[in-house]
């Protein structure tokens, strides 16, 4: 197994041509999850939007996976909602012509 220098550890990992041989002779113990919880307070706020006619958008910088489970959550998507119409990237939008 390949040991890596603190120091030099930014630019080994620049080079994705290294992952094969940085990645070998490792052992699976485990993962961990980390969910940030939204604030009680965003629900019902979204709710009050919805209700005063106003359209909710969420724009982060989280996966797309990320964003539509927090969406759903927040019923921003609503059950059933097409998410491929409803969840764009920004590769998706540089790929929209102007038209």
């Amino acid at each position: 197994m390949k040991h890596l220098n603190a120091g030099n550890l930014a630019d080994e990992l620049a080079d994705t041509n290294k992952y094969q041989s940085l990645e070998s002779g490792c052992n699976f113990v485990g993962f961990v999850g980390i969910k940030d919880p939204v604030r009680p307070e965003v629900q019902d706020s979204i709710l009050r939007c919805r209700t005063a006619g106003i359209n909710v958008i969420m724009i982060t910088g989280d996966s797309k996976e990320t964003a539509l489970a927090i969406a759903r959550e927040l019923n921003i998507i609503a059950p059933g909602q097409n998410a491929d119409k409803s969840c764009w990237t920004g590769n998706d939008f540089e790929e929209l012509t102007h038209d």
